[in-house]
């Protein structure tokens, strides 16, 4: 096997031989209890490894470079056209990292857990078990994991992550999962039916590649509120992460496998031109390098080619996908050569850190989501830890005034404009989060052919993309600090707010025949909702809080249509009838 040790030698060996006898990622139940042991000696030994500072060479990477190079780069590898081969690339270099420890086999690639087929009682499976990665939550003030391989006494999270600010235990593992229903394989396999990348990954103003919720909802309903799986700057401090991201991963897998183009079909956009592997373009490419692995897109496209070897087990959440015409296939001849990437590749941005974790700096206290009495729009405040971070936290996220900056052209202009944040706080469907500092917002030029900025006579202004047909108007008072592909980053009033184009609410339609306020397993042949996250995570992971609720009232509709089935014609394997 070719261990890859630098981005140069990564594009000389994309012709390699090509896989002939791949392995076999297996779900987690399909193991047996001597490879579920292996599994977990193989991590607490990369847990136990030293950190590299290097993210090429996976035989000597330490489960710290994962987390922190995953943190360093969640900006750019999150809500665009990356998203799905950078965490395909991640988990390979995991597994490569798994194998060189000596414990975990060559020839097993890593499980995954398919919990869309178990989304009413995942949390009973043995995974959550002191014989392997411990409780879904504990009595711990903190929320420190007690139990299992990583538990408070046996783990240490990374001490140089330069996001996670905290108080309390900084050291323990947190996890704070509530006994609540996830996404079902009944309604993430309708997304199979799409017929591009960009359409499987819902690549539209406001969408966040995700379009039944399930990776999000992973995170969030996995990790619980103030747990490290539901933090992007941590989440892969919890070994429940690589389980997750498996599951991530054979979706996109089995979306490939139903056409052959689909095995070299990408594209659509990066999250700015200015991605360090972008070459200066926002337009996705498979000739370009993906954030802190040594791969171009095209090696990471087809995991039976001449880069990666693995294929997927069959699992309990692999119905059948509705029926699709393939596209013609048209060979892919791209030769080109990718440019090469920047001397350092774990680049940082402090927008990104601003904006996503700045809300952590006054908190608001949680016990749990409480979506039931909120309905979603705002946390409930009880006592516990807060609902995004990693603990209630008395000091300031800082970054400098020079992060604080976002490009664009003035009026059809190519000039370089500067403001500071304005006083009215207009009205926005978008979140709110409360910065430590006013700083001026520099605004610097970006190229030209991305977006103009047009000064409106009422105040307002409204960006327009010329890679796009969409706009995003800013109200009056708000100050331009980011434009991003599918949002604007903007403040007033010493609020940061991220404002999406504007897209029609799907409302949640019910059906007649269907059972209402269904208890998990209280009728076998009925399902519970997935949880609605609260608007408040959901808008510091990023994400449009009116696509992510239409989407979560398409699935309660998928929902009803199943449950007024009443197992008649239609299957979920998370029914308890074939539990």
């Amino acid at each position: 096997m070719i261990v890859v040790t630098s981005f140069f030698v990564a594009a000389a060996i994309v012709a390699q031989a090509a896989c002939t006898n791949p392995k076999v990622r297996m779900e987690w139940n399909q193991m047996s209890a001597s490879q579920k042991s292996l599994y977990v000696q193989a991590t607490q030994a990369l847990a136990a490894r030293p950190a590299s500072g290097q993210y090429s060479n996976p035989a000597i990477m330490g489960w710290h470079d994962f987390v922190q190079t995953h943190s360093d780069q969640a900006y750019w590898a999150h809500g665009n056209a990356q998203f799905y081969p950078y965490h395909r690339a991640m988990v390979w270099q995991f597994e490569l990292a798994l194998v060189s420890t000596g414990i975990w086999p060559s020839n097993l690639g890593v499980p995954y857990f398919d919990w869309s087929a178990v989304s009413q009682n995942w949390w009973t499976h043995d995974i959550f078990t002191d014989q392997y990665f411990g409780e879904i939550s504990s009595s711990d003030p903190d929320r420190c994991v007690l139990t299992g391989a990583f538990s408070k006494s046996k783990y240490q999270v990374p001490q140089n992550d330069r996001n996670r600010v905290v108080t309390g235990d900084q050291k323990c593992l947190r996890r704070n999962a509530q006994r609540s229903p996830l996404t079902d394989a009944v309604t993430i396999t309708q997304s199979l039916a799409a017929t591009s990348f960009v359409t499987f990954t819902s690549q539209a103003p406001g969408v966040y590649y995700d379009s039944t919720n399930y990776h999000a909802d992973g995170h969030g309903v996995l990790g619980g509120p103030g747990g490290d799986m539901a933090n992007p700057s941590v989440s892969p401090n919890d070994p429940i992460f690589w389980l997750h991201h498996g599951l991530v991963d054979k979706y996109w897998w089995r979306w490939q496998q139903q056409c052959e183009q689909f095995k070299q079909d990408y594209g659509g956009n990066l999250m700015r031109a200015d991605d360090p592997m972008s070459g200066g373009t926002a337009i996705a490419s498979s000739n370009q390098y993906v954030e802190s692995w040594p791969f171009v897109v095209a090696q990471l496209l087809d995991t039976q080619g001449d880069t990666l070897c693995y294929t997927y087990s069959q699992s309990a959440g692999d119905l059948t996908p509705p029926p699709i015409q393939c596209p013609a296939f048209v060979k892919n001849n791209n030769t080109m050569t990718p440019p090469p990437p920047p001397p350092t590749v774990s680049t940082l941005d402090e927008t990104w850190v601003k904006l996503m974790f700045i809300g952590m700096v006054k908190p608001k206290a949680l016990v749990d989501w409480n979506v039931a009495a909120n309905g979603g729009n705002a946390p409930a405040v009880v006592d516990g830890p807060v609902v995004f971070g990693r603990d209630n936290l008395n000091t300031t996220v800082h970054t400098s005034s020079s992060a604080m900056t976002a490009s664009g052209v003035t009026n059809e202009s190519t000039t370089a404009f500067t403001k500071t944040a304005a006083t009215t706080d207009a009205a926005t469907s978008t979140g709110t989060a409360e910065p430590t500092t006013t700083e001026e917002a520099v605004l610097e030029e970006e190229p030209q052919e991305e977006f103009t900025v047009l000064q409106n006579a009422d105040g307002s202004q409204t960006v327009s993309y010329k890679l796009a047909n969409h706009t995003v108007e800013i109200p009056s008072g708000y100050s331009i600090l980011k434009v991003h592909h599918g949002y604007v980053d903007t403040s007033a009033s010493g609020k940061l707010k991220r404002i999406f184009p504007t897209i029609p609410a799907i409302p949640y339609v019910p059906q007649p025949d269907a059972p209402v306020n269904v208890i998990v397993g209280a009728n076998p042949c009925h399902l519970a909702y997935p949880e609605l996250l609260p608007r408040e995570y959901v808008e510091k992971m990023g994400m449009c809080w009116q696509n992510y609720q239409n989407i979560h009232n398409l699935e309660k509709m998928r929902v009803d249509e199943f449950n007024a089935n009443n197992c008649t014609t239609l299957y979920s394997p998370s029914s308890m009838m074939y539990q």
